[in-house]
Formats: structure tokens, sequence, C-alpha cells
């Protein structure tokens, strides 16, 4: 294949792997909210046992994790992409069909292990599709794509689903399902002569041999993986419950504030990622890192200024909702680094397992991050703000230091 022709098939590829994260996305939006309140209310299970079920499912989602590094560095990512997704849309049917909470903890359970395989084959799949030099536009793009099928999802949801119809659970587990299924097809049908799909040139004997130690000897990986760690624990881990407790706790804001927030969340991003990435396309790469660190800092000091008493009422709302906006705002500088770094930096023999690890540090911060916040927010939870603020400052920090260590290549996008 010429380099015309594969850069041809790279860019159909490439809009198909939009297509289907734009359709799949629309189903994750109807079902992300509502695990927890469905093993619980629909299921009849304790918040105890929901919460291990949650927990032992991301136990298994980083376990796979780190074997789809491998198996894609063998197959082929388009391959392991395909897999993923029919995993995951087998675990989403199981919930879909769900009596009984062991049914819904192994379609929980196959979901997020479907999903770990998922999220680091499209990254390095991308970066196989499009040249380097438009790599930043294609994960932003992307990432603008997923949070706008994320959030239209969502607001269906609202209309859909109800406690008192438990029906309607199982309704929107089921087009979630078919709609993951869906991409499947896509990569399936659509992908098998794109690049990417199989193993690439490079012998099997060689994949063999680089394995994880040859990632972890990389330094400049290594720092990445550290600072993407930080902003994990300091940043998206404290979304998902954290963000919502100090909110309604010490800042005496109701739960309709914070869905409010969270779709001023989604609607920042859609609204503003392609522009920043534009404004942003040839800045450092670490700057960019730091820019996200200070930007959720910004984030978590209005948080905290609006929880003040002098506030309460109106303004706070009003805070709090802005400061999700701002959350958001971060997100954008993040999203092109997110996938572009570890592509930049992996050879092609270890694309698979670059990604992987890459892709682990959010589940890992995911661990680290909620059981702080915790302990903080039960004893004085003005210092669950505090600790946040030093966390991202600190990962700013890590980030400048980062760039010196960063080859050129990788420092600087390709013009």
């Amino acid at each position: 294949m010429s380099t015309a022709e594969r850069a041809t098939t790279g860019s159909a590829a490439f809009r198909l792997t939009l297509a289907g994260t734009l359709v799949s996305a629309l189903g994750q939006g109807l079902t992300l909210p509502y695990l927890f309140v469905y093993l619980n209310q629909v299921l009849g299970t304790s918040l105890p046992v929901a919460g291990v079920v949650l927990a032992l499912a991301s136990v298994v989602g980083l376990a796979t994790s780190a074997l789809g590094g491998s198996i894609g560095d063998r197959v082929g990512l388009g391959r392991l992409a395909w897999i993923g997704l029919l995993v995951q849309a087998t675990g989403t049917a199981l919930l879909a069909v769900a009596s009984v909470p062991i049914v819904a903890a192994a379609g929980a359970a196959l979901n997020a292990a479907g999903n770990a395989l998922v999220w680091p084959a499209l990254n390095g799949l991308i970066a196989l599709q499009v040249p380097e030099s438009r790599r930043s536009r294609a994960y932003a793009v992307r990432f603008g794509l997923l949070n706008a099928g994320i959030g239209i999802g969502g607001l269906l949801s609202g209309w859909l689903v109800s406690i008192q119809r438990p029906v309607s659970f199982h309704l929107v587990y089921a087009v979630d399902a078919t709609t993951t299924a869906a991409f499947a097809a896509l990569i399936l049908l659509g992908l098998r002569s794109a690049p990417g799909y199989g193993p690439g040139p490079v012998h099997h004997e060689a994949a063999m041999r680089g394995g994880y130690a040859a990632v972890l000897r990389d330094r400049a990986f290594v720092g990445y993986l550290v600072v993407a760690l930080a902003l994990g624990v300091f940043g998206y881990a404290q979304l998902n419950g954290p963000w919502a407790a100090f909110v309604i706790g010490a800042g005496g804001s109701t739960t309709q504030i914070v869905g409010f927030a969270f779709a001023a969340n989604t609607a920042a991003i859609v609204v503003l990622q392609l522009g920043v990435e534009r404004v942003t396309r040839h800045v450092r790469r670490s700057r960019l890192l730091a820019a996200t660190a200070l930007v959720w800092a910004a984030a978590w000091a209005i948080t905290g200024l609006a929880a003040l008493p002098v506030f309460r009422g109106p303004v706070a709302d009003i805070g709090f909702i802005v400061a999700l906006a701002v959350f958001g705002f971060g997100e954008t500088f993040y999203s092109p680094v997110g996938g572009g770094m570890p592509n930049a930096l992996a050879p092609e023999h270890l694309r698979g397992r670059y990604n992987s690890l890459a892709a682990a540090t959010w589940p890992r911060g995911g661990f680290i991050g909620p059981p702080i916040a915790g302990a903080l927010l039960a004893g004085m939870p003005a210092s669950w703000v505090a600790v946040l603020l030093v966390g991202m400052l600190a990962t700013a920090v890590a980030a400048a230091v980062l760039g010196a260590r960063l080859p050129a290549r990788v420092e600087r996008p390709a013009a």
C-alpha cells in the first residue's frame, strides 16, 4: 500500500472510529450515573455490597488493562478494540437482564474489563490512523464527541429512567449494550483493512522481548505516568463522589445543582475543546499538563469559596456550577496530551503496552483519591479543598520538571 493510499484508508478509518465513539457514548450517557442506584434501589443490594461490587469491577478492569496491552501488541489494536467492545456489550447486556445481584455483579465486572481494553486500544489505533501532525486535533475531536454523546445520553436518561419504573433501567442498559455492539460491528466490518487493525510489520518475537519491563525503563514515560496519576488522584477521582458530597454537605446545596454542574462541565468541553486545541496546538506538552493542573486548582478554589457560609444560596449554587465548567475547561488542555504523549513516546511494537499503562492511571487514581477524600470530608471538609489545591500545584511543578526530561520531538507536537 502506497503512502497516499495508507493516508486515505487511515482517514476513512478515523471517521468510522469517531462515528462509533459517538454512537456508543450515547448509550453510555444513558447508564453512566445509575449503576450504584440500580444495584441498591432496583435489585435490592445493600449500599455496602453495592460498593463492594463497584470496587471489584474496578479491580477486574485494572487487571485486564495490563493483559490487554500485551494482547494488543501481538494481535493488533483494532482486534483488541473489537474484543473489548464485545466484552463490554456482553457485560452491559447482563445488567439489562439482571434480576438478582450476582448477575449484575458479573455484568459490571465484564463491563469494566471491556472498557479497560477499549480505551487504550482506541488511543493507539488513532495514532496509526492519523499522521503525527494531526494527532493533537484527532484526540481533541474524539474527546469532544465522547462528551457530547454522554451529555445527550444523560439528558435523555433524565426523561427515561425512574426508580418507580424498574423496567426503565433494563431498557437503558439494553440500549447501551446495543450501541456498544454497533461500535464493535463498525470496527469488525469497516476497519479490517485499515492501519492498526492487525499487528504491524514488527516481528512477533520483538513484541515478546519488549514487555512491560522495557516500557518501565523509559524514564520520560514513567515521569508522564506520575504526572497523569497525580491528575487522576487530585482531579478526576474527586469528581466521582467526593465533589458532590462536599457540595451537598459542607456547601448546603442540592442534587439538582450537582446535576446542573455536571451538565455545565460537559457543555464546556463540547463548546471549547476544538478552539483550545487550535490555540494550543504547538504549545509544549508539559506546559499543557501544567495548565491542566492549574485550571483544576482554580476549579477547586472556586468550589471552596462557594461553600463559605457568606455565599449560601443562589450565589453558592452558581459558584458550584461555574467550578465544574472551569474543570471542563482544564480537561480540554489535557485531552490532546493524554492521547498524544504515550503514542509519541511508544515504539511501534510496544504501543499497546504504553497506552494500557497510560489509561490505567485513571482507575488507579480512583483507588487512591476517594479514600483520601472520605477521611478529609469526615473531619474538616475545608481541608479537602486545601489538600486538592496543594496536590494540583505540586502536579503543575512536576509537569514542568517532566518537560526538561522529554525528548524534543515529544515535547513539541509536530508542525
